[in-house]
């Protein structure tokens, strides 16, 4: 019931986005979109939202998060699927589609290759991912859960990254799409 209460309102909103974007562009006019979507209909589109869950399970086990505040908790992120991004496009009708594609993007950003001869460590790639995710999430997460939990807690979120980039590469899933607005 969620996931498709997010997905009726992705389609709103993205339908709404285009129909804006076409008034502004010339006939013939391109628009090039990228935003954080999903390979599979039922995968979970933020994959770092499941590592602060699991962080927060941790401390409502240990008694620092009470658990009626993580229940209640919910992250109102929506990454739609190729597909979803197409029916959108076409029913809408103000673009002609050129391109649209998934391209899988590192969460660090690519930074394992050297940078002006400056080679970043994996301890440095795991605090680059922790800032910018706490810049992202920590507004909604102080609201929820308190200023004074955040250090701990991206503490920890830094801990669980570092340990799941030893098994596996962390990647988002990036919607690209090129589009042209019909004459």
């Amino acid at each position: 019931m969620v996931y498709k209460a997010y997905c009726e309102q992705f389609q709103r909103d993205f339908k709404l986005f285009l129909k804006s974007r076409s008034e502004e562009l010339t006939p013939g006019g391109n628009m090039v979109l990228t935003f954080i979507g999903r390979e599979k209909p039922h995968q979970i589109s933020d994959p770092c939202v499941v590592i602060l869950g699991m962080v927060l399970k941790d401390m409502v086990l240990e008694g620092l998060v009470e658990e009626a505040k993580l229940d209640y908790f919910n992250v109102p992120i929506y990454g739609p699927t190729v597909e979803e991004v197409r029916q959108v496009i076409e029913v809408e009708g103000s673009f002609a589609l050129q391109t649209l594609k998934t391209i899988q993007i590192g969460w660090d950003a690519d930074l394992q290759e050297d940078v002006d001869n400056f080679v970043f460590n994996s301890k440095r790639i795991v605090e680059f991912i922790t800032k910018t995710i706490r810049v992202v999430y920590e507004p909604f997460l102080s609201a929820e859960f308190g200023k004074d939990m955040m250090d701990e807690l991206f503490s920890r979120f830094s801990k669980k990254v570092s340990q799941l980039m030893e098994l596996e590469t962390l990647e988002y899933t990036t919607v690209v799409m090129s589009l042209t607005k019909a004459t």
